[in-house]
This record gives structure tokens, sequence and C-alpha cells, in this order.
């Protein structure tokens, strides 16, 4: 068995992440736009859990279209925002703007390799990021390294889901087997974070579980949703029939869930934060 050199493996991953990127670039301008915009709540639980205090500096890594810093405006002394799409950092710096929100600093950046110095900041946020990353526990150290000493670090990661809807995942793994994945570690247990922030050199790691509740008006919304996050680079190495076959089943299946507020789906995630060791 060959053993793939240092250079290799990171070639292999920048093109993960080069993948990952464009997929995020293409779903951008309608990430959190279709139905309820549910990253608004995630990203307000967030902010309130890691505990910002007034003109604190704040770090968001994996920022998408900007929710978390949005949530933070109003106490942060200055923001930071991160993501390796560039269509996201764009849109995120538009609403921001539109939102009245100025001087906050927007990069295209890497989770893994953040291009900051040690201790520049008083809290990182990551919403919903650890099951993208071929290397968490890299991302996990860079939190710590870039931290100030007492500075806490506060991340949301997607618990269980709706077991109404398990039917989706297996019509879409009848579909066929995609050469490229998003995800790549669930961090749907609330103990793995734990031990991921832990190990890093995070004092006091602790986890909270937050519950929301959406509703989709029609079918059509849900499906246009479907293609608004990561499962778009799914569906994209799908051919067309296959595709259309997917959808019509979906549909027909979703029949049973309508009730007189549309489709409801129960969104159930874990927010864990822990201190940066003195």
């Amino acid at each position: 068995m060959r053993v793939p050199s240092d250079r290799s493996s990171l070639v292999r991953v920048d093109e993960h992440k080069s993948w990952l990127a464009g997929v995020f670039d293409r779903a951008a301008p309608t990430y959190d736009r279709v139905g309820v915009a549910y990253h608004e709540h995630f990203a307000r639980c967030l902010v309130d859990r890691v505990g910002i205090r007034p003109g604190s500096s704040l770090l968001d890594v994996a920022c998408g279209r900007g929710a978390v810093l949005l949530a933070a405006a109003s106490t942060a002394g200055s923001l930071t925002g991160v993501d390796v799409s560039p269509g996201m950092v764009e849109l995120a710096s538009a609403d921001l703007r539109a939102a009245g929100v100025d001087g906050v600093e927007l990069r295209v950046m890497d989770a893994e390799r953040l291009e900051f110095p040690d201790a520049g900041f008083d809290a990182v946020t990551a919403a919903f990021l650890l099951f993208f990353l071929p290397h968490p526990e890299r991302a996990a150290a860079e939190f710590r390294r870039v931290l100030r000493p007492g500075g806490r670090v506060a991340v949301s990661t997607w618990a269980e889901d709706d077991e109404r809807w398990d039917w989706a995942d297996e019509l879409l793994a009848a579909a066929g087997t995609p050469r490229r994945r998003a995800l790549r570690q669930p961090f749907d247990r609330a103990e793995a974070v734990i031990e991921l922030l832990a190990g890093a050199g995070f004092d006091n790691p602790r986890s909270h579980r937050e519950t929301t509740t959406i509703f989709f008006a029609s079918e059509d919304e849900w499906w246009d949703w479907q293609w608004s996050f990561s499962l778009r680079g799914i569906l994209e190495q799908l051919d067309e029939p296959t595709v259309t076959a997917l959808r019509e089943e979906s549909f027909r299946r979703m029949a049973e869930l309508k009730t007189a507020q549309g489709y409801p789906m129960r969104l159930d995630a874990w927010i864990v934060i822990a201190t940066a060791a003195l």
C-alpha cells in the first residue's frame, strides 16, 4: 500500500475544500433565504452562549452570510468573519451593510489555517462547520491559538435529524453514490465536540441543546431549500432523470407530513462552549 506524502495529502484536502467552496458559492444567493431563516435563530443562541462582553473582539469562522456577526454587532467592539467561499463573503458584506453594520473585516480563509496572529481575539464562534472539515482537530487548535487566554469559543453542530424525514436520506442514498461528499464527520453527539475542544487545550467545555421547528409552505419550497446549502453538492452530481425521479418521489412522501401550517421539520443542534486555558 502506498502511503501518501504530506504534500499529496494536502493537495487532496485543498481540492476538497475548493470543491466545497464552489458548492457554497453556487448556493450562496439562496442560502438561508428559502422558507424560514433558521440560521438567525441559532446564531442568536450561539452569541448568547459565548457571552460576548461589550467592546470585545469576535472572530466568526465559516461566517456564511453573516448571521452570527449580525447577532453580535450590538455588543462586540470589533467583528471579523472568514469563510472558504468567496461568494458567501461577498454576500455577507452586502447583507451586513444593508443591516447598517459597518466596519466588519471579512476575508476568504481556510478554517484549518487561520491567517491571524496568536491571542488576537476575545471570542471565536463557528456555526455548523466542524462536520465539513477534513481535519477538525487542526481547526480546534487554530481556535485556541488565536484566542487570548481566558477567551471563549462557541461552536454549533447539528444533532439528530427529524425522524419524520428519514426517508429523504434513504431516497438520496438509493439515487447513487456521488464521487464527492460535503460532510466528513457527523459530530452529532455533544461528547464528540467536547472531546475535540478538550484535546485542543480548552477548559470546562459544556454543551447546550437548542431546538426549533420550521415549516415549508409547499413541496417546491422544500425542494428549493435542498439546493440552498451543502446538499446541493450531492444533487449536482446526479443526472437529470435521477434528480427528476428523486424530486417526484420526495413530493409523494411529503404528502403525509402536511399540516395546516405547511410541512414541519424539527431542527436540533448542539452548542458547545469552552474557555481557552490560562
